[in-house]
């Protein structure tokens, strides 16, 4: 990435999110399309300033693109160590000049032998010997290498060295073929930390062949790469298997409700799911505070607005930097002819870096 997010804000990679906020609004600001009306290079700037703001933003998004970044890294670095002749088709081996031997032929009296029977058979047993031994060996020294790789492998995820973890997974796995929890650490790599959900996808149906009886947790891994991949009925399907496995894996609750509500329209069914997750896990976390908007949108959509507006208060009085949340609670009063306090709280969304807020506030309060 030779302008990654941080360059494209013109901040440090350890800059706060006040840090970002601050670059993100300044920048927003010189570059609004307003205020540069015709200038497609203004626009462009625009677009990458708000991608940039999105990702960092949001704590998650930008641990993730860190390792992204880390990742890419440590692949330049290791190019920029290989010897010259690995990097240049130009370098490559030649057999060295025959030798004298190889260049004078000389005649070779050879004396006609013949093999007996018992020969023969002492022969092709030592052949099939050698041959069982060396496949015993091999599978043995296969198995053992690749136990020693998946095991290192785990120490390397345990320390967020995830590009080293997954090279070594790949190299379990060519050894042990039949090895599910590598399929697992490996899917678990690709789907939280690469973003690779075909990839994730291919690995946790390697594991459903080779288990008989698969963990919840795998297939709450599938349903959201199948969600990732825009496969939403298969992604519920996926995720009320893994509840019937394990009726107390929360967070499948939360994403069952999430796909649900948003992608399914099954609004009675989200916010039942979204209603258990809340009761079973701790109040004041980023997911909690996901889940409660969540259930005031779907609130919202079956016009029960006075519960759509207890959802969205609550979980503003927990994160207070939300414009989403101010924004939701406009449209919200939007809906009960309420436009004063909903003009309020789109202003106060779009101060807090909600740009969609901009438009409610154009088409609903004119100045």
């Amino acid at each position: 990435m030779d302008r990654n997010y941080y360059s494209v804000l013109g901040i440090s990679p350890t800059a706060t999110t006040q840090e970002v906020k601050a670059a993100y609004k300044r920048l927003a600001i010189k570059y609004h399309p307003d205020k540069n009306q015709g200038n497609v290079l203004a626009e462009e700037m625009f677009k990458q300033i708000n991608t940039a703001y999105q990702t960092l933003a949001n704590p998650n998004k930008r641990a993730r693109y860190d390792l992204r970044l880390q990742y890419q890294r440590e692949r330049q670095r290791v190019l920029r160590q290989q010897p010259v002749y690995q990097q240049d088709p130009r370098y490559s081996q030649t057999r060295h000049p025959a030798g004298v031997n190889e260049r004078h032929y000389r005649t070779i009296k050879r004396e006609n032998y013949r093999f007996s029977r018992k020969d023969w058979y002492i022969t092709i047993a030592f052949v099939a010997g050698l041959f069982t031994f060396s496949l015993l060996l091999k599978l043995v020294m296969d198995h053992v290498t690749g136990e020693d790789k998946y095991k290192t492998a785990l120490t390397y995820i345990a320390d967020g060295k995830y590009s080293s973890a997954h090279r070594l997974l790949s190299d379990a796995i060519h050894f042990m073929p039949e090895n599910a929890d590598a399929y697992e650490a490996r899917a678990m790599i690709e789907l939280d930390v690469y973003e690779n959900y075909p990839a994730a996808l291919d690995d946790l149906n390697k594991v459903l062949k080779l288990r008989q009886s698969p963990s919840a947790q795998i297939y709450f891994m599938r349903g959201r790469s199948f969600q990732q991949m825009e496969q939403y009925q298969q992604a519920e399907t996926d995720l009320t298997q893994a509840l019937k496995l394990n009726k107390n894996l929360w967070s499948a609750y939360l994403a069952r409700g999430e796909i649900r509500l948003f992608f399914l329209g099954k609004y009675e069914e989200a916010i039942s799911d979204l209603t258990v997750y809340l009761k079973n896990t701790r109040p004041g976390s980023k997911d909690w505070v996901a889940a409660l908007t969540y259930r005031g949108f779907g609130y919202s959509k079956r016009k029960d607005f006075y519960s759509a507006e207890q959802d969205y208060r609550m979980a503003f009085d927990v994160d207070k930097q939300n414009g989403r949340i101010l924004y939701l609670l406009g449209r919200n009063e939007i809906e009960q002819f309420k436009s004063d306090s909903a003009c309020a709280h789109f202003h106060q969304a779009y101060q807090l870096g909600y740009s969609a807020a901009l438009f409610e506030l154009r088409t609903n309060c004119p100045e």
